[in-house]
């Protein structure tokens, strides 16, 4: 379990990298991407400038600190979509705190 903290007001990030098997996947093809905290639902789709995964090599930076999130502990639940995977392939899961 990966444990991470968003601090609202501010422009850190999370950094992530997207493993399967212990090797680092190419997500540059993602179409999308969704991260839930309770009942909010953040999505590329509509939140722009949260999620980037240009970088390659299986990174990806989540810039939460913008959003319209509750302070609290969050378990969290990260989909990637793309032209494969349409429904979506749950990545992993993220125990965040949200300050």
């Amino acid at each position: 379990m990966v444990y991470e903290t968003v601090h609202l007001g501010h422009d850190n990030t999370i950094d992530l990298k997207l493993l399967a098997d212990d090797v680092a996947q190419d997500i540059t093809n993602t179409t999308r991407m969704t991260l839930s905290f309770g009942t909010t639902l953040i999505d590329s789709d509509v939140h722009s400038g949260v999620f980037d995964w240009t970088d390659g090599d299986g990174k990806l930076y989540l810039t939460l600190g913008d959003q319209t999130i509750t302070e609290g502990s969050y378990y969290s639940e990260l989909v990637v979509y793309d032209s494969v995977n349409t429904d979506g392939i749950v990545w992993g899961s993220l125990t965040i705190s949200v300050t």
